[in-house]
């Protein structure tokens, strides 16, 4: 592993920065981000899916509204594009995506880039053996990264843009970095900053969870929404400029959005308890046994979304029509960019 320049000495675009690297305060946000994910966090993607298979409902909804097909994620549409060999990944995220990647595309050597040291030596020790001779771990600073001048073929970052406050500089960087035909892949949540959705968002989440209240009887129909506490120094600062500012210094080719209320569905709880979700005792008694003995076999069990299927579907087509109406700002997007030459 090794670092690579946190000052740019030439390629350094100071009217794109929002932030130097030289400001204190600054300083210290990024140590305390480094270290936020030196282990992998309880409730971050790489501990989530060591506890479940990401192939329930909400992720067969995100594949669709992504690919076209419940089956198929995002990442699988990557070597569609084109052959690729000299790959660079801009933050880390979640371990099967990233190994998807290196599987799918089998003469890609890839660059790995990451804030924190232990997200990196834990790829190092993982693909290191699975994929010898085709990756390379670098320490560096994303809002303050130097990239080299037409390298790539192939730039992706999944779930870390929302963690970079220069995000002007960090897409000029991508797209100065890339060959002719090379392709940046996004996926990321570029809803509201810091997950505290707009009230437009909330107003809507709650009247749908009323109904939801109304249906199961006895339950109070108002939601609880989370805070920032629980979230790292950089998460989601700027996220819902992430698309605008891509389409500036790249030339966007697609861009698909999904989960508009299904991310609110993480970020809140409904005010008298757990969610409900009714369930037959022969459904419970087969959860139980996938808990429980699926682990034994080596195996995960099946991604579960704790609310009930009605509400669950009233979530994702109210919020994919708003979103695509242009009334509400999405949640997830996955977008594809090549390299612009204006």
């Amino acid at each position: 592993m090794r670092s690579m320049p946190i000052v740019p000495p030439v390629f350094a675009r100071a009217d794109l920065m929002r932030v130097r690297p030289d400001d204190p305060s600054y300083r210290q946000m990024a140590a305390a981000e480094a270290e936020f994910w030196s282990r992998p966090h309880p409730l971050g993607l790489e501990t989530l899916e060591t506890k479940q298979r990401f192939d329930g409902p909400v992720d067969r909804y995100t594949n669709r509204r992504f690919t076209g097909d419940p089956r198929v994620p995002w990442e699988a549409t990557i070597a569609r594009h084109g052959r690729f060999r000299n790959g660079l990944l801009l933050g880390t995220s979640m371990l099967s995506w990233e190994e998807r990647i290196l599987a799918t595309n089998p003469e890609l050597h890839l660059t790995i880039v990451d804030l924190s040291p232990g997200a990196l030596a834990r790829r190092g020790e993982l693909f290191g053996q699975r994929f010898p001779g085709r990756i390379e771990t670098l320490v560096a600073d994303m809002n303050m990264v130097e990239l080299p001048v037409t390298t790539y073929d192939v730039v992706i970052s999944c779930a870390s843009l929302h963690h970079v406050t220069n995000l002007e500089h960090l897409a000029w960087q991508i797209n100065q970095s890339l060959r002719p035909d090379g392709r940046f892949f996004l996926q990321d949540y570029v809803g509201e900053p810091r997950f505290q959705f707009a009230d437009a968002k909330r107003r809507v989440f709650e009247c749908l969870y009323a109904r939801e209240a109304g249906r199961q009887g006895g339950r109070e129909a108002a939601v609880l929404w989370h805070g920032v506490d629980d979230l790292s120094p950089f998460c989601g600062v700027r996220s819902s400029e992430i698309l605008d500012v891509l389409r500036t210094y790249l030339d966007e080719i697609d861009v698909r959005t999904a989960g508009t209320l299904t991310i609110p569905l993480l970020r809140s709880r409904p005010a008298d308890g757990d969610w409900p979700n009714p369930r037959s005792p022969g459904r419970r008694l087969v959860e139980a046994l996938e808990r429980h003995v699926l682990p034994s076999l080596g195996r995960l069990p099946r991604g579960r979304v704790p609310v009930a299927k009605e509400f669950l579907d009233e979530l994702m087509l109210v919020g994919d029509a708003l979103t695509d109406t242009g009334l509400l700002v999405p949640g997830n997007a996955f977008a594809v960019y090549r390299r612009c030459e204006a």
